[in-house]
């Protein structure tokens, strides 16, 4: 039984440049490509940042990947291999939906800055000071609470 362990990009690179490794094989799965090594009868996993397997779904993209590290010659095991992909992503529509939703808000919200913008620096735009503007506030809600007072008896 051979030993498993995970190797990351940097090590893979390094193992790659120093001819470290007997074999590479790229193993298909459901949905995709992961890589495995040969390091003297221990096998090591290319996993991502995170640790969990590095998966490829495109078999293109896996070999370049490995060009890119400096392994030109690999072997493959195709024997699980399934091209259907697992990743399924049924909230994908709803999230683009949201998605659109706030593009569609965040325009209006912009239109409606850029507006207010253009009337404040308009030669004709009334200011009104904080204060008095308060007062009439006040003044009306007063107003409001009397009236509700006189309904409620």
């Amino acid at each position: 039984m051979m030993t498993l362990i995970n190797i990351d990009h940097q090590a893979l690179a390094r193992l790659a440049n120093d001819q470290s490794m007997q074999d590479t094989v790229a193993v298909g799965q459901p949905g995709g490509w992961f890589v495995e090594v040969d390091l003297n009868g221990t096998r090591g996993r290319l996993v991502s940042r995170r640790g969990a397997v590095r998966v490829f779904s495109r078999f293109e993209t896996l070999t370049r990947y490995l060009k890119q590290v400096g392994i030109d010659h690999f072997s493959v095991n195709a024997e699980h291999y399934d091209a259907t992909p697992t990743r399924s992503r049924p909230d994908a529509a709803s999230r683009l939906a949201r998605t659109h939703e706030a593009a569609e808000h965040d325009a209006w919200f912009r239109e409606q800055v850029a507006t207010a913008l253009e009337e404040a620096d308009s030669p004709n735009a009334e200011w009104v000071d904080h204060a008095p503007a308060m007062a009439k506030l006040r003044h009306r809600i007063k107003e409001g609470s009397a009236k509700r007072e006189l309904n409620a008896d």
